[in-house]
C-alpha cells in the first residue's frame, strides 16, 4: 500500500527513550572503543565541543580501516574542516577509481547510454550526510558522529549491507565557529543538573547566537553564491565526490516534533519530477522508521524546493536526492527542556531521531543503488538531451571586467561552463526585463554561458532573469539572478555560442594597469568599477590625497563620469605611480595618466567640483537590537570587500559613548522602535548636527522617521492620514476592512501569508547627479523584502526611487504590495544640523551575493562626509 504523505502529520504514543536499545543496532568490533569513550561522556548527556568531536573523528580513523578523514578547508577562525568517507576496505583501496568513475555520469557527452548503464550498474552509492551548518542546531553533530561510530564499529548485518554497497561520506560540523559560540555558551551558562524550565537563562541564547558563522553568515543559505571560506571548501569538496543522496541535518523550534522529506511546494521547474517520486520513497521509509521508535514527524510543509542555495536543494540541482531532516530542538532546548504539553525533550531524544531517519535513508539508498544511480545518471543525461531550443545568456564585462570574472568564479565553481567572447561578436539578443530581440554587439570579454550543457538545470536556477512562480509561499526568496545581483547587463538569446566564444577557466586572471605611464598631473580612477572603492580607501589610508569629480569631463578623448576618482601627481610623493599601478593591478581595473588638467568638455581638474576625500572614522551598531545577518554582511564588507577599519559600538552604548571620534555611523535592520529612547535618539541627533553622517538600514531607518524617533522628517506610507489619502485609496482600504471582518481566521491567515513579499526583484531609478548614484546607471534591480514602503516628503532628497511599474520585475508580490512600492523612495537623504541621514528602505548588501546595491552604501560613507571644519 503506497501511503501518501503529502496528507500525512499524525502523533504516536510515547515510548521511553531509555527502553530503545538504538545505538548499537547490533554486534560491534570490539577493537573499535566504545562512543562514550571517544566523547568523553555518555551521548546526549553534554555538548561535544570541538576537541570531542576531533577526538571523535580520530579515534574512528585509527581504529577502523574502514574510516578515512579528508580536512577540505578552514572555518574563518581556523578550525579545521574535516569529513569521514567510510566503506570497506577494499573499496578505500580504488576509491579513486570509483570517484571518477561517477564523475564520469555526470558529463554524459564523455561516454555512451550503454557505458552510463553499466556504470550505473557497478557503481556503489555515495551518501553524504551533513551536519551542524547551523551552529545553535546541537543534536546534528551528535548524531553524525552516532552515525560514524556505527558505520565504523557495527559488525551487524544491517551494517555490513551498506558497506558492500555504499560509500558514506559523514561531515559532523559544517560551521564549526558557530558551533564553538553556542557551546562555549552553554557550557557558561547551564546549571547542574540541567533546568528543564523553558524560562531559564540556559534556554535564552544570547545575540548572535550561534546559528551563524564568524562573519553571522547563514551558510544554509551560501551553497549558490560561495560567499564565506566554509562554502568554498565544502563545496569544492562536494564536487569532487558528487553524491548520490545528500541529506541535511537541522534543528527548529523546541515545541514542535520532527520533519522529513517529501518537501513543500514549491519545486523549482528547472528540477525533474523524480526529485518529488523519491522524496516520497525517502519518507515512506523514515516515517515506519520512526513510527518503531515512537517518534512525532510531519511531511510537506515549510521547506520547499526553490530557492537553490539550500543544503537540499543544491545538492538536488546537482544530481542527488537532497533532504533536509528537522528534529524539534534549536538553541532553546539546551539538554533538556519541558514542553508545554508536560513532556520532556532531551538531546538523547534528538540525537536517536536524526541517527534513525540517516541510517534509514542511506539503507532505502543501498537497497534501491540501481535505481538511484540510473536516475543520476538519467539526470545529467536529459540536461543536454533536452528538447528546448539553444539559449545563451550573455554578460557584458566591459564596465567591470574584475567583477566579470568574480561572477565567471562563481558560476566555476557551481560546475556551470563558461565561455568568454575572444572578439567583438554580433549577437541577436533581449536584455534582461526587455520584451524584444536586438541586434547587439558584443565586445570581447562578453561572459557567454550555454543552457545546452549538464548543469544546464543549476545554471538556469542561478541566471534566470525571471523565476517562474507557481505558488505563493515561499520559505525564502521568491527570485533571485546571479547577473543582476552583481549589477552586470544581462542577456538572452536564443541562439547557440558562437564560435568566437572561448572556454573560460581560472587561469583568465584579469589584472589591472595604468593606461598612459606615469602621469604628470593626475590619475583618474573610474568609479564604474566594483573595486575602484578598495583601491581609494587603500590610498586614503596611505595617507594619498585623493579627490572626487562632482561632475563629469572629458580628457585626451576619453569621458569621465562624476565620481571619477582623481589623485594628483605629487613631487613629494615619487613613488605614486608604483603603488598605484600595484593596487590597480590587484584590483584588475584601470587608471588614466593625464598631462593635464583642462578637459575638453565639462569641468577641469582644478574646480572646486573635484572635491578632497578623506578616510572615514566609522561606527557600527551592534547587538541587540540589531539583526545579526545584517551586522554580518556590513562587517563583511568593510573588512573583507573594502580592507576598512571600524569600531563595533554596542547600540546599548549609544546614550553614553563619546560618538565625536566618529565620522560615520551605520545603524543596520533591527528592532529599533522600542529600543530608541529618548536618551539614546538625543544622542545621535546631537551627533549627526554636529557632522555626523548617519546611514540606516531597513527597519533602522523605519525607526527615524517623523512617527518614530523624528530624527528625520520621513514618512512610511502607512503612516499617511486619511484626509491625505486619495478618493481612491480610502474607498480600497474600506472594502478590505469589510472583507476582513467576515473571513475566518484560516482565510485571515491566508491573507498576511499573500500579502507578504518574499524577496523579490524591483527596478530601482538612481539620481545620478546626487552622489549616492556616482558609479551607477540610470536604473538598479534591487531585492525588495516585506517592509514597509516610505513615502517621498518635501524635507528630504529622494536619490533612488523605486520604478512606477505596478510589479516586481521578477517574484512573487501582491497587487496590493506591488502598487505601494511603486515610486517609493528607496534610498532617501535628509540634512540635521551639518550633518546627514541617510533611510535605506532595503539592504543594499544581501547576503553579500547581491553586490550592485552596494555602490550607494559606499558612496554614503566616502563621499557623503560634510567638509571637515578645523
Amino acid at each position: 500500500m503506497r501511503l501518501n504523505l503529502f496528507a500525512l502529520a499524525f502523533l504516536v504514543a510515547s515510548t521511553s527513550l531509555e527502553a530503545q536499545t538504538w545505538l548499537p543496532i547490533g554486534s560491534v568490533d570490539a577493537a573499535v572503543p566504545s562512543l562514550e569513550s571517544l566523547l568523553g561522556h555518555p551521548p546526549g548527556k553534554a555538548f561535544s565541543d570541538a576537541r570531542s568531536v576531533d577526538r571523535v573523528i580520530d579515534g574512528l580513523a585509527a581504529a577502523s580501516s574502514r574510516v578515512r578523514v579528508v580536512a577540505y578547508g578552514s572555518s574563518v577562525e581556523g578550525r579545521a574542516l574535516r569529513a569521514m568517507v567510510i566503506t570497506t576496505p577494499e573499496r578505500h583501496a580504488r576509491l579513486n577509481e570509483v570517484r571518477a568513475a561517477n564523475l564520469r555520469l555526470t558529463d554524459p557527452r564523455t561516454l555512451s547510454a550503454s557505458e552510463a548503464t553499466k556504470l550505473a550498474e557497478s557503481l556503489p552509492a555515495i551518501a553524504w550526510v551533513s551536519a551542524g551548518v547551523h551552529g545553535n542546531e546541537s543534536s546534528s553533530p551528535e548524531a553524525a558522529l552516532a552515525l560514524a561510530w556505527q558505520l565504523a564499529a557495527g559488525t551487524d548485518e544491517r551494517t555490513s549491507s551498506i558497506l558492500r554497497d555504499a560509500v558514506v561520506i559523514v561531515d559532523p560540523v559544517l560551521n564549526p565557529d558557530g558551533r564553538a559560540r553556542y557551546v562555549d555558551w552553554y557550557r557558561r551558562t547551564a546549571t547542574d543538573p540541567p533546568s528543564h524550565a523553558w524560562d531559564a537563562a540556559e534556554h535564552a541564547e544570547p545575540w548572535p547566537g550561534g546559528r551563524t558563522n564568524h562573519y553571522f553568515f547563514d551558510l544554509n543559505r551560501d551553497w549558490a553564491w560561495h560567499t564565506q571560506a566554509e562554502s568554498r571548501a565544502r563545496i569544492e569538496f562536494y564536487r569532487q565526490w558528487m553524491p548520490h543522496t545528500h541529506v541535511d541535518l537541522h534543528e527548529m523550534g523546541p515545541f514542535s516534533t520532527y520533519f522529513f522529506f517529501p518537501a513543500a511546494p514549491p519545486f523549482h521547474q528547472a528540477l525533474p519530477p523524480e526529485v518529488a517520486a523519491w522524496g516520497q520513497i525517502y519518507g515512506a521509509a523514515n516515517a515506519a522508521a520512526l513510527d518503531g521508535v515512537g517518534a512525532a514527524y510531519y511531511v510537506a510543509e515549510n521547506f520547499d524546493m526553490f530557492y537553490p542555495g539550500y543544503g537540499d536543494s543544491w545538492p538536488t540541482f546537482n544530481g542527488a536526492i537532497g533532504m533536509t531532516f528537522e528534529q524539534a530542538g534549536g538553541g532553546r532546548a539546551g539538554l533538556a527542556i519541558r514542553r508545554p504539553d508536560g513532556t520532556m525533550l532531551t538531546l538523547l531524544e534528538r540525537i536517536r531521531n536524526h541517527f534513525v531517519t540517516s541510517l534509514t535513508t542511506i539503507e532505502t539508498t543501498v537497497r534501491r543503488r540501481q535505481e538511484r544511480l540510473r536516475d543520476f545518471a538519467a539526470f545529467w543525461r536529459s540536461s543536454i538531451e533536452s528538447n528546448d531550443a539553444p539559449r545563451t545568456v550573455l554578460i557584458r564585462t566591459d564596465r567591470d571586467p574584475a567583477l566579470g570574472q568574480r561572477l565567471a568564479r562563481v558560476l566555476s565553481s557551481n560546475g556551470i561552463e563558461v565561455h568568454r567572447l575572444t572578439s567583438a561578436t554580433a549577437i541577436s539578443a533581449r536584455p534582461y526585463y526587455a520584451a524584444r530581440n536586438e541586434r547587439t554587439v558584443f565586445g570581447a570579454g562578453t561572459l557567454a554561458i550555454s543552457l545546452q550543457q549538464p548543469h544546464r538545470r543549476l545554471a538556469t536556477a542561478l541566471l534566470e532573469s525571471k523565476t517562474a512562480v507557481r505558488d505563493t509561499f515561499f520559505y525564502d526568496l521568491s527570485a533571485w539572478s546571479l547577473p543582476i545581483a552583481y549589477g552586470l547587463p544581462a542577456y538572452e538569446s536564443d541562439a547557440a555560442l558562437p564560435s568566437s566564444a572561448q572556454r573560460w577557466t581560472r587561469d583568465d586572471t584579469v589584472r589591472g594597469s595604468i593606461v598612459g605611464g606615469p602621469a604628470a598631473v593626475a590619475y583618474l580612477i573610474p568609479w564604474e568599477a566594483h573595486n575602484a572603492a578598495s583601491v581609494v580607501w587603500s590610498l586614503l589610508r596611505k595617507d594619498i590625497a585623493v579627490h572626487s569629480a562632482t561632475r563629469s569631463f572629458t580628457i585626451n578623448g576619453r569621458r569621465f563620469a562624476a565620481g571619477t576618482a582623481v589623485v594628483f601627481a605629487s613631487p613629494q610623493r615619487p613613488e605614486l605611480h608604483r603603488e598605484l599601478a600595484g593596487l590597480v593591478e590587484r584590483a584588475g581595473i584601470t587608471a588614466y595618466a593625464t598631462s593635464t588638467g583642462l578637459s575638453e568638455k565639462g569641468i577641469a581638474l582644478g574646480s572646486d567640483r573635484v572635491v578632497p576625500l578623506r578616510a572615514p572614522s566609522i561606527a557600527l551598531l551592534t547587538d541587540e537590537p540589531t539583526s545579526s545577518s545584517d551586522v554580518g554582511e556590513l562587517w563583511f564588507l568593510l573588512e573583507r570587500e573594502l580592507g576598512v577599519p571600524f569600531t563595533m559600538l554596542r547600540a546599548e552604548d549609544l546614550g553614553r559613548a563619546s560618538l565625536t571620534k566618529y565620522d560615520v555611523m551605520l545603524l543596520p535592520d533591527g528592532g529599533w522602535n522600542s529600543f530608541l529612547d529618548s536618551t539614546k535618539s538625543a544622542a545621535l541627533r546631537a551627533w549627526v548636527a554636529s557632522g555626523g553622517v548617519l546611514i540606516a538600514l531597513e527597519d533602522g531607518a523605519r525607526a527615524l522617521t517623523r512617527k518614530a524617533a523624528g530624527l528625520t522628517g520621513a514618512e512610511l506610507l502607512r503612516d499617511v492620514k486619511d484626509d491625505e489619502k486619495s478618493a481612491e485609496t480610502k474607498e480600497r482600504e474600506k472594502r478590505q476592512r469589510e472583507e476582513r471582518r467576515t473571513m475566518t481566521r484560516f482565510e485571515k491567515e491566508e491573507q498576511d501569508r499573500l500579502e507578504r513579499i518574499p524577496g523579490a526583484i524591483y527596478r530601482v531609478l538612481v539620481d545620478t547627479t546626487h552622489h549616492l548614484g556616482f558609479g551607477l546607471p540610470g536604473e538598479v534591480f534591487v531585492l525588495k523584502g516585506n517592509g514597509a514602503p516610505f513615502r517621498a516628503v518635501d524635507a528630504g532628497h529622494v536619490a533612488a526611487q523605486f520604478s512606477p511599474d505596478t510589479t516586481a520585475v521578477s517574484g512573487y508580490s501582491s497587487s496590493n504590495r506591488a502598487r505601494d512600492v511603486a515610486s517609493s523612495p528607496y534610498i532617501q537623504e535628509f540634512g540635521v544640523g551639518r550633518g546627514k541621514v541617510y533611510l535605506f528602505a532595503e539592504s543594499a548588501t544581501f547576503r553579500m551575493f547581491w553586490l550592485g546595491p552596494s555602490r550607494f552604501l559606499i558612496n554614503a560613507m566616502l563621499l557623503g562626509l560634510p567638509p571637515k571644519v578645523y
